[in-house]
């Protein structure tokens, strides 16, 4: 997770290495320009939109011309236009954690100023997991989205976590001759973590030979 806007960080709110849902709070950067702002420019809009409410009526009397009309419509829309930026503005500074997870290790500091871009904590979607390996190009033809998929690790000896194939991957590696794969895999202890090494079993169908009467 990086930060969106430049600016100084007044609140944190995850614990590192926690959970978090979709949506929870990570951090909250310093709006107090934008809130000052704010007042004015929403004053604007109602001041605005009461020109062109008399504008209506004055048009419909001829009193003003179509030129005028069309200035007040533009100068309604723009200050909407100013309103809609300061409170995009504020909602960017409350950065929330995008999907579901575990998070990492913080890497911003209460008080430091982020620049755009600037890293956050890492946020990794740990169950299900996606397992990427790849098979010899012979065989392509029993490949296919569903098979099941068993998947080991020396770091857990004697522990097999089963998944499926969910995408098999339309283009041959030119240099290996091999086709890569990704399964999908439950992991509800967190056991499996990204980066790490595994084996991975694939059941692939079994071609039976039988004699036709």
């Amino acid at each position: 997770v990086a930060a969106e806007l430049s600016a100084k960080v007044v609140e944190i709110a995850f614990e590192p290495g926690g959970k978090v849902r979709r949506g929870d709070l990570l951090i909250r950067q310093d709006t107090s320009v934008e809130e000052a702002q704010l007042p004015g420019a929403e004053a604007q809009v109602k001041l605005r939109q009461s020109v062109l409410a008399r504008d209506v009526e004055m048009l419909a009397e001829k009193i003003i011309s179509q030129a005028d009309y069309d200035a007040a419509v533009a100068n309604h829309q723009q200050a909407m236009a100013q309103v809609g930026t300061l409170r995009a503005t504020i909602a960017k500074k409350a950065i929330q954690a995008p999907f579901g997870g575990r998070l990492g290790v913080r890497q911003v500091n209460l008080g430091q100023i982020l620049r755009e871009g600037d890293p956050i904590v890492t946020l990794q979607s740990l169950d299900p997991i996606y397992v990427n390996f790849a098979l010899p190009q012979q065989e392509l033809s029993r490949l296919r989205v569903g098979l099941p998929v068993r998947v080991a690790s020396d770091a857990f000896p004697g522990l097999a976590i089963d998944g499926r194939i969910t995408t098999v991957n339309p283009l041959v590696d030119a240099d290996t001759r091999n086709v890569q794969l990704q399964a999908m895999v439950a992991n509800p202890e967190e056991t499996l973590r990204p980066g790490m090494f595994v084996n991975a079993t694939v059941g692939l169908p079994v071609r039976k030979k039988v004699v036709a009467i």
